[in-house]
């Protein structure tokens, strides 16, 4: 038997989350001490999930832990991005034209 264990963040879907497997968490209070020292290390986690899998591929939630001291998570680089602006060419201007400017005809 194996333990499955989803981490997400705040507004995050819990299938979404990080995936990890253990064989070693098999009670309720391992998986509690667990998931604190995960929102330790980790401030942006907002639920962490513990599900027992069989061998036949049944699986059940045993233990679910929301953090209490969640830190929200800093925007990414694409939400930070801004709008590069494009240079607009400045107007050649051609010979003859700088010729009649010289001279003061428009």
């Amino acid at each position: 038997m194996t333990t499955e264990i989803y981490s997400c963040r705040d507004g995050q879907d819990l299938k979404q989350g990080k995936l990890d497997y253990s064989s070693d968490i098999d009670t309720r209070e391992q998986a509690d001490i667990d998931a604190k020292r995960r929102c330790q290390r980790d401030p942006t986690l907002k639920k962490v999930a513990y599900y027992k899998v069989s061998d036949s591929g049944d699986f059940r939630v045993f233990f679910s832990y929301t953090n209490p001291h969640c830190k929200p998570t800093a925007p990414g680089p694409a939400a930070k991005a801004t709008v590069a602006r494009r240079k607009v060419p400045a107007k050649k201007v051609g010979w003859w034209k700088r010729m009649l400017r010289a001279l003061g005809v428009k």
